[in-house]
């Protein structure tokens, strides 16, 4: 009796398991290429934080500069603007007289 159990059983196809195999290294490959492509744009949107963070960063200071300039009393925002006017412009009050060294290094 148990000679013809066997005999009845269904015989699986090679093809049948290659087939599936195939797919499942299709699979696995395509899976590996996504998780790689990921991997890529996640380094690259880093970067980009980053440099976006640094930007904040100067902003930032600017920011502080600006803050410090509108705290100024009228007297101080005078003062530096004088010496500003002064020494990269070289303006002078009409009543100064100025001297140019012409000798010299």
């Amino acid at each position: 009796m148990e000679l013809k159990l066997l005999r009845n059983k269904k015989k699986r196809h090679p093809l049948r398991y290659i087939v599936l195999c195939a797919v499942f290294v299709v699979f696995m490959i395509s899976a590996f290429s996504i998780i790689a492509s990921n991997n890529k744009q996640i380094k690259l949107k880093k970067q980009e934080l980053e440099s976006i963070k640094a930007e904040i960063t100067v902003q930032e200071v600017k920011n502080a500069d600006l803050r410090s300039d509108r705290d100024r009393s009228e007297e101080e925002s005078r003062l530096v603007l004088e010496k500003a006017a002064r020494v990269s412009l070289d303006y002078a009050y009409p009543t100064e007289r100025i001297f140019i060294i012409v000798a010299g290094n």
